[in-house]
């Protein structure tokens, strides 16, 4: 999977990942990877482009969530064996993915987020400046 990457200027920094073909179990660790290198440097705000997405599965899904969760502040834990874990507080509501928006899904990867429900949690837009002035 290939992902750019761009630094929108705004007041805190706004990071835009553009991940380019299906997101599925074969890559969402690189997405979640490239996210957590973005939340330690520049960005506290990410716009997730889906433009480019032809297909998400339920692992994307999950790469998205946990996503939120880091943006959202919630702690990370590392095992003894160095992988890092999230744990999940499902406590939350929509104000923890405030600090992620999806942008210009695909239909197809559209109506997986609808059916999953995540429009309950995120802000879907279709157009970047409209995104951007969301933070």
């Amino acid at each position: 999977m290939e992902i750019t990457i761009s630094i929108q200027p705004a007041s805190e920094p706004i990071a835009v990942m553009r991940p380019r073909g299906n997101l599925d179990a074969s890559n969402f660790m690189e997405v979640l990877d490239k996210a957590r290198e973005l939340y330690n440097n520049p960005a506290r705000n990410l716009i997730i482009d889906l433009s480019e997405v032809p297909y998400i599965s339920s692992a994307g899904l999950i790469a998205i969530h946990q996503i939120s969760l880091l943006y959202s502040g919630v702690p990370q834990e590392v095992e003894k064996n160095d992988k890092e874990i999230i744990r999940p507080d499902f406590t939350h509501s929509s104000s923890a993915r405030k600090h992620v928006k999806l942008l210009s899904p695909q239909p197809n990867v559209e109506k997986t987020i609808e059916i999953s429900g995540f429009k309950l949690f995120f802000k879907v837009f279709n157009d970047l400046e409209s995104a951007i002035k969301s933070f």
